[in-house]
């Protein structure tokens, strides 16, 4: 019988980590960018796509760069099109979106996603993760479905992520307890810490 290919991952990297003061995806785990980190542990498993706002990285061969819907960094949506339309193209019924700026692993998320596979929002909208009351849409998986009235949101001048989800079906996982102090940060002082706690748990 066949198999159904792999959905592919769509890694969120072309923001412009004003806060961080470095782009978040070069910052350094082990002697490693975390953009390589993250690709090194999905691309044996699913096409990675990037999402980088025109830039380009090191140490990304075998991932596919996808150019932004919209000139001057105007926010996820924008790069998050690109990779629906794309979905479609290739007949996946969805994609993974993970933002660079996390020390969770991709296939990990993945994983914890797939809890909700057979969910209305898996097919027709989103399902991300949540830590307590604090969704997480660039943790999430997206239908391809998702397309087309994106691309009418975006037409329509409409940038902001939550506001787009509060218009389409939605369904949160919770994060494992370990996880949400590792999920993003906006700042080197909130990187370190992360890392500072995850070298904690794997020494556990």
């Amino acid at each position: 019988m066949p198999t159904t290919p792999p959905e592919p991952l769509l890694l969120l990297c072309g923001g412009l980590s004003r806060r961080m003061g470095s782009p978040k995806a070069l910052l350094n785990y082990r002697g490693q960018s975390l953009i390589a980190r993250q690709l090194a542990d999905a691309l044996p498993h699913r096409p990675v796509w990037l999402a980088a706002a025109g830039g380009h990285y090191a140490d990304t061969d075998g991932a596919v760069y996808l150019p932004d819907a919209l000139p001057a960094h105007q926010g996820p949506l924008a790069a998050l099109l690109p990779a629906l339309q794309r979905a479609q193209q290739h007949g996946h019924r969805g994609l993974y979106v993970l933002a660079c700026d996390t020390l969770l692993q991709p296939q990990a998320v993945i994983r914890v996603l797939q809890q909700a596979h057979h969910s209305a929002a898996w097919a027709d909208g989103v399902v991300l993760l949540a830590d307590g009351n604090r969704p997480h849409p660039l943790q999430a998986h997206w239908s391809a479905k998702l397309a087309a009235p994106l691309h009418t949101y975006l037409n329509a001048g409409g940038r902001k992520v939550m506001g787009w989800l509060s218009n389409i079906p939605c369904q949160q996982v919770a994060m494992p307890p370990a996880w949400p102090p590792l999920a993003n940060f906006n700042t080197r002082a909130d990187f370190n810490r992360a890392v500072a706690l995850l070298e904690q748990q794997e020494q556990a």
